[in-house]
């Protein structure tokens, strides 16, 4: 497995990568598909007064301040560090890592009346696949993701406070996934591949367990 540095901290949670990977996110910070040697997950307290800067620009001098690379991947959320929920899933040399951290305050299910969001509540996951992929398979990789990090929420019972119906995930969740750049990228990791399987399980441990303990924390 490629060697990475992971850092939490309570106001943070970054990670370091060896050289740049490919990478497909809806991050704040350098979202969509690029190349990225760094990852950050920010967390602002939902109770600062207004007007916030611009989330882009607190996640970049965040990085800044850490001296991370400038190509890194920035997300940001209210959500405690302490929710951090991380699996490692590994079959046939093929190994897979995912972390994520859950705030619930905002969840919502597909098709909700939109509101102005007056509660703060993201659930941020990064998905290191230590694989090459093509672009198509990181896309598929994202989908797997997604659909995880669902399924967790709907075993857990999560429900939307605008419908009442089950939820899927909260108004402003980001997602990254990334993967090395080397020859021979794999073109699929759907359901019926191992790799998809290690990218279902990893996926939804870590995301049970990260709103698990946010629920505990609320229930306190």
């Amino acid at each position: 497995m490629i060697p990475t540095t992971f850092v939490q901290n309570k106001d943070y949670l970054s990670l370091s990568l060896p050289k740049p990977w490919q990478a497909l996110s809806s991050a704040v910070l350098n979202g969509g598909l690029t190349q990225a040697h760094a990852l950050l997950n920010l967390r602002v307290d939902a109770n600062a007064s207004t007007p916030y800067p611009p989330a882009a620009q607190s996640l970049l001098q965040k990085v800044q301040e850490l001296t991370l690379p400038a190509n890194c991947i920035g997300m940001m959320t209210a959500a405690s560090m302490d929710s951090l929920g991380y699996c490692l899933a590994q079959k046939q040399g093929l190994s897979v890592e995912v972390y994520c951290t859950a705030g619930i305050a905002n969840l919502r299910r597909p098709g909700d009346r939109a509101d102005e969001c007056p509660q703060i509540g993201t659930i941020n996951i990064w998905l290191l696949i230590h694989q090459a992929l093509t672009d198509a398979a990181l896309v598929e990789a994202l989908m797997q993701l997604t659909e995880a990090k669902t399924t967790a929420i709907r075993d857990l019972g999560l429900i939307s406070p605008l419908s009442l119906l089950p939820a899927s995930g909260t108004g402003t969740d980001s997602h990254a996934v990334l993967c090395p750049i080397a020859p021979q990228p794999l073109a699929y990791c759907g359901k019926h591949t191992a790799l998809g399987e290690l990218i279902g399980r990893a996926a939804l441990d870590a995301c049970t367990q990260s709103l698990t303990k946010c629920l505990h924390s609320v229930a306190k």
